[in-house]
């Protein structure tokens, strides 16, 4: 696993800094398994499917390190790497809009 950029490595920082136990949890899981679909883990829906890292389009990710914190990744096949992209301690804002439109 490495950060995409420095927002992301700053992210994962705080997290493992503030919640050691849930972040270990999350690196074990996605990195024994970053395609599990489950209640916490899934990839992500419509625009947020993809990203762009290091000039290639990838899955994107979402594990649920906290009832509000998440770790977005993408899963980079060709070079065995996962790339973190955004780690919170809360929820995404760019998840929000979809949440309210559901409710």
């Amino acid at each position: 696993m490495r950060a995409a950029d420095r927002s992301a490595g700053d992210g994962w920082d705080k997290l493992t800094a503030q919640y050691p136990e849930a972040a270990d949890r999350a690196w074990v899981a996605i990195t024994s398994d970053p395609r599990r679909t489950d209640g916490r883990q899934h990839r992500l829906k419509g625009q947020l499917g993809s990203v762009t890292v290091a000039a290639e389009e990838i899955e994107h990710w979402q594990f649920e390190v906290l009832s509000g914190g998440r770790l977005w990744y993408g899963i980079d096949d060709a070079n065995r790497t996962i790339w973190i992209t955004a780690a919170t301690i809360g929820h995404p804002s760019q998840t929000d809009i979809g949440r309210r439109r559901k409710r």
